[in-house]
């Protein structure tokens, strides 16, 4: 039986209680994941583990980034604005606020910041993505924020030693210009950046395994998109993929945020996919339940 195993952004920033963007409880989760590897190991098959392949996505972002809350500024008063605010398509038309760097980039054109922008929140609100929300700079390429998280390093390697196997890193962010909470494409793809466009390769390569198994961060946001990319990607409805997909509950914390209403959009975002992907055909474990 090949079992797949995608874990997303199991970084220092999101999963250390230290790190910029902390989600809480991932610190704890991480262990999890250890342990059920641990688990999973077995001598009596070939490759000596029951997981066959584990795809682990980095976020990988540039300190200036179109969603980071130090790239914008309050049309008002000029000030920056603070982390956790949400953009809408009509606070740009409002000049509400206003990027703080001079030009942006649409489909390889330099263009005018605010144009850039209200082509951006546009694009989010016509495919149906999350609003634009400003993030604390987070997992700067080559920064301690953007290392894996220390246990799961360890678990990682572990596996790679009983199997002789690679780790799948997929790397996602780094276009300055789109938010790309999923590792299949970003939340706008350029047709120009190949980096932002649908990684079919990676799903085309996951459908072969018998389960799809998933956990990581933030269950509201990136684990949400990367999968629902996946599983979209074989249809709307039910499809074989997301019958086959197995999701770890107890591995999936939510974004909390400062304000307390947006903590509870976020709750609410996790508890739909969770319900959508169900509903659908997928099964809701744990780490301690599953293969158990």
């Amino acid at each position: 039986m090949r079992i797949d195993l995608f874990i997303i952004d199991g970084q220092n920033d999101f999963c250390d209680p230290n790190g910029s963007l902390y989600v809480q409880n991932a610190d704890k989760e991480v262990q999890k994941i250890a342990d059920m590897l641990a688990r999973l190991a077995d001598p009596n098959i070939s490759t000596g583990h029951k997981i066959s392949k584990i795809h682990a996505t980095l976020d990988s972002h540039h300190r200036l980034d179109g969603a980071h809350n130090i790239s914008w500024k309050d049309g008002t008063t000029g000030k920056e604005v603070p982390p956790f605010t949400i953009v809408s398509h009509q606070d740009i038309l409002d000049q509400k606020y206003i990027p703080a760097f001079y030009m942006g980039v649409w489909e390889g054109k330099v263009i005018p910041s605010l144009e850039w922008a209200k082509n951006y929140t546009k694009a989010l609100e016509d495919y149906g993505r999350n609003p634009l929300c400003l993030w604390p700079p987070h997992c700067e390429i080559g920064t301690h924020g953007q290392c894996i998280h220390p246990v799961l390093n360890k678990a990682y390697n572990n596996w790679c030693d009983i199997t002789k196997g690679w780790i799948n890193f997929i790397t996602k962010g780094s276009w300055v210009w789109t938010e790309h909470y999923s590792a299949i494409k970003a939340d706008v793809p350029d047709p120009t950046r190949p980096e932002t466009q649908l990684n079919a390769a990676v799903v085309n390569d996951a459908a072969n395994a018998d389960i799809v198994l998933w956990g990581g961060w933030a269950s509201s946001h990136c684990l949400r998109w990367t999968a629902k990319d996946a599983v979209d990607m074989f249809g709307k409805k039910d499809n074989e993929f997301v019958k086959k997909s197995v999701f770890l509950t107890d591995v999936a914390a939510h974004v909390v945020s400062p304000d307390q209403s947006l903590t509870d959009l976020f709750i609410q975002w996790k508890e739909e996919f969770f319900q959508e992907m169900k509903d659908r055909g997928a099964t809701l474990t744990t780490t301690t339940k599953f293969l158990t």
